[in-house]
């Protein structure tokens, strides 16, 4: 089994084993990333109040806001820049496609990336 993701703006789906998925979650808490709490809705696209907003790691159709996608890109490439010479070769790569999935492309050359959030499915 493995973590199926897909961007909220565009569908862009990104996949990874549950270990590479645990070492990107908890990369980004060594620099500092505070998960914000996912969220998961029903049916009808109402918020599920029963929902358990700590689970990142089940495929449950959660949602990680786009505050969280930043937050959580921003710490993981503090970590790549600490520990790019402490890590295996295959999990800094892991991370960096990660990070680059997590944005969309600057289109209006504003200078601005920007961080749609994601799906957790």
């Amino acid at each position: 089994m493995g973590m199926n993701l897909a961007r909220l703006e565009d569908g862009e789906e990104f996949t990874c084993s549950n270990g590479y998925w645990n070492l990107i979650l908890d990369s980004a808490k060594k620099e500092g990333w505070k998960p914000l709490g996912t969220t998961k809705y029903d049916e009808a696209m109402k918020k599920d109040t029963t929902w358990n907003s700590s689970d990142y790691h089940s495929n449950n159709g959660q949602v990680v806001n786009d505050e969280d996608a930043y937050q959580l890109s921003k710490s993981l490439k503090q970590y790549l820049s600490k520990e790019k010479e402490n890590i295996a070769y295959d999990e800094r790569d892991i991370i960096a496609q990660f990070i680059e999935w997590l944005k969309i492309d600057d289109e209006v050359d504003d200078g601005i990336d920007y961080y749609p959030g994601f799906e957790i499915y």
